[in-house]
C-alpha cells in the first residue's frame, strides 16, 4: 500500500512547442459555452434507464464542437454519447469519461428517501445562483460531462496536432442501482445502472490506453472502494396485535440487532480503511410486513447493507469478515434466527500512482493551481472506474467540486451539490493540459516514462 502523502509528482517537462499549444488552447476557453452546455444538460431529464434524449442531444453538441460523434444505442430509451478527436495514430488514446444519469429519478418512490426536501438540485431545471449552477445532476455528473466535451472542443479549435486520439465518453447507467435484490426482480429500466453504459461503450469500439474520470473531487484520485451489498434476514414468527408478546416479531428482533451492526461498521471501517480509500458501511433499506395491514407482525425482516471494499481486501475476505459478525451475533443471541446473502459484489480498484495518467493529471493540477498537489484521502464513493480499471485501463479521477459548499445535515447531502463555475474552468485547464501532455507524445515515450 502507498501512503497518499508519500506520492510525489514526477517531472515530465513539456517542450516549448507543447507549452505554446497549452497556452493557445487556454486562450480558446469559453466560460459561457461551458455554462450553456451544462444548463442544456440539466434541462433535459436523464434518470437512470431513460438517458436517451440527453445522450442524443449530447451527440449533437459533440458534432457542433467538431468531434466525430455517434449515439451508441443500448435500447429504445437509452444509449451513450461518444465523441472522438482523431490523432495521427502514433500516440495513445485518452478517454475523458463521464455519465448522464443522476440520483433523482422523478419516480413516486423518491419520497421514500428524500422525504419532503425540495431543493434546487432536485429539479430538472438549471438555475444559476452567483457562481453556482443548480439542478438535478448539475454538480454530479453533468458538470464533468460539460467540461470534458469543451476541453476536446478547445483542442480542436486551437488546431493542436495530436499523435494520439481523444475520446469523450458520456454514458448511461452510471448510478448505483441494481435490478435484482435478494431474489426479487426490480425489472424497471430505472433500476439498471452499475456501469452498464460504461461496459457497453468498451464492448463497442472504445478501447483507450488511459482514462480520466470526471467524477467529483478536485484533486487526483487513483484508487477507490468497491461495494458488497448484503441482504441480512432476521426471522421471527407471524403475530397479531391482539396477541402481542406471544410471537417473535422479526422487526423487533432486527431492531435489537442494529446497534451491534453499527458497532461492527465502525470496527470494520477502522480495520480496512487505508491508502486513499475509506470503507464506511450503513443500513440503506429495511423491509418487512404489510403497510396496508399493520395489525400483523411479519415473520421476516430484511436489512439491506452497503459495505465498502478496499482495493487491499478481496470481496471474499470482506464476506468472511461479515460472516464472523453474524456468527458472533448468533452466539451472543441464540434466540436470533439470522441468514444473509450478497446481492451485489464489486471489488475495490486502483491504478498505480506512478502511472502516466495519474502523474499527468497531477502535473496538470499543479500547473493550474500553482502549488504542490495534495493527494486525496478518505475516498468512499465508488464510480465506474470499477469497470474501466478491470478492463486494464489506467484511470485517474479528477472532477469539479463545489468550493465552500454548505454542510447542513438537516438538508441531506444534496445541499452541497451544484456546479461551481470557477472550479469547472480550472478543471477544463487540467483536462487540456493532460490531453496535450499525453496525446502529443508517442506511445513509446509514455511507456518509457
Amino acid at each position: 500500500m502507498v501512503n497518499p502523502s508519500d506520492v510525489k509528482t514526477k517531472p515530465a517537462p513539456l517542450s516549448s512547442q507543447q507549452e505554446a499549444w497549452v497556452e493557445k488552447a487556454y486562450a480558446q476557453l469559453d466560460e459561457s459555452r461551458v455554462v450553456q452546455l451544462l444548463t442544456d444538460m440539466v434541462n433535459i431529464p436523464s434518470p437512470t434507464g431513460y438517458e436517451g434524449p440527453l445522450a442524443k442531444a449530447t451527440v449533437e453538441e459533440m458534432r457542433k464542437a467538431g468531434l466525430e460523434a455517434e449515439y451508441q444505442q443500448m435500447d429504445e430509451d437509452r444509449g451513450n454519447a461518444i465523441g472522438r478527436l482523431a490523432g495521427s495514430g502514433s500516440g495513445p488514446e485518452l478517454l475523458l469519461y463521464s455519465h448522464l444519469d443522476h440520483y433523482v429519478s422523478g419516480a413516486e418512490d423518491d419520497g421514500l428517501v428524500f422525504g419532503d426536501l425540495d431543493l434546487l438540485d432536485m429539479h430538472t431545471k438549471a438555475i444559476q445562483v452567483g457562481r453556482i449552477i443548480h439542478g438535478a445532476g448539475a454538480g454530479n455528473p453533468k458538470a464533468g460531462s460539460a467540461v470534458a466535451l469543451h476541453a476536446a472542443e478547445v483542442i480542436r479549435q486551437a488546431g493542436i496536432p495530436l499523435l494520439g486520439s481523444v475520446t469523450v465518453g458520456i454514458v448511461s447507467g452510471g448510478i448505483h442501482r441494481t435490478k435484482l435484490i435478494g431474489g426479487r426482480p426490480y425489472l424497471e429500466k430505472r433500476h439498471v445502472g452499475m456501469g452498464v453504459g460504461c461496459e457497453h461503450m468498451l464492448m463497442n469500439g472504445v478501447s483507450p490506453d488511459y482514462a480520466v474520470s470526471s467524477k467529483v473531487g478536485y484533486a487526483v484520485g487513483w484508487e477507490e472502494p468497491g461495494m458488497l451489498w448484503v441482504k441480512l434476514t432476521v426471522k421471527g414468527v407471524v403475530g397479531y396485535v391482539a396477541r402481542r408478546g406471544v410471537f417473535k416479531s422479526a422487526i423487533m428482533e432486527a431492531g435489537g440487532l442494529m446497534a451491534e451492526l453499527g458497532d461492527w461498521f465502525e470496527e470494520y471501517a477502522e480495520r480496512t480503511t487505508s491508502g486513499q480509500v475509506a470503507t464506511p458501511c450503513h443500513i440503506g433499506a429495511i423491509e418487512g410486513g404489510w403497510p396496508f395491514k399493520p395489525d400483523f407482525s411479519p415473520a421476516v425482516c430484511n436489512l439491506y447493507l452497503d459495505i465498502r471494499v478496499s482495493p487491499r481486501n478481496s470481496v471474499e475476505e470482506v464476506k468472511a469478515m461479515f460472516q464472523e459478525f453474524v456468527d458472533g451475533a448468533r452466539s451472543r443471541h441464540p434466540e436470533l434466527d439470522l441468514t444473509w446473502e450478497p446481492y451485489l459484489e464489486v471489488g475495490g480498484n486502483n491504478t498505480s500512482p506512478d502511472s502516466w495518467i495519474v502523474q499527468s493529471s497531477m502535473r496538470a493540477w499543479e500547473l493550474v493551481e500553482g502549488k504542490a498537489h495534495v493527494a486525496r484521502a478518505g475516498i468512499a464513493g465508488a464510480t465506474d472506474a470499477s469497470v474501466l480499471r478491470p478492463w486494464g485501463i489506467p484511470t485517474a479521477r479528477l472532477g469539479q467540486e463545489r468550493e465552500n459548499a454548505p454542510v447542513d445535515p438537516s438538508l441531506g447531502f444534496l445541499a452541497g451539490e451544484g456546479a461551481d463555475i470557477d472550479v469547472m474552468m480550472r478543471l477544463a485547464r487540467c483536462y487540456i493540459y493532460t490531453i496535450i501532455d499525453t496525446c502529443t507524445r508517442s506511445k513509446e515515450e509514455l511507456i518509457g516514462a
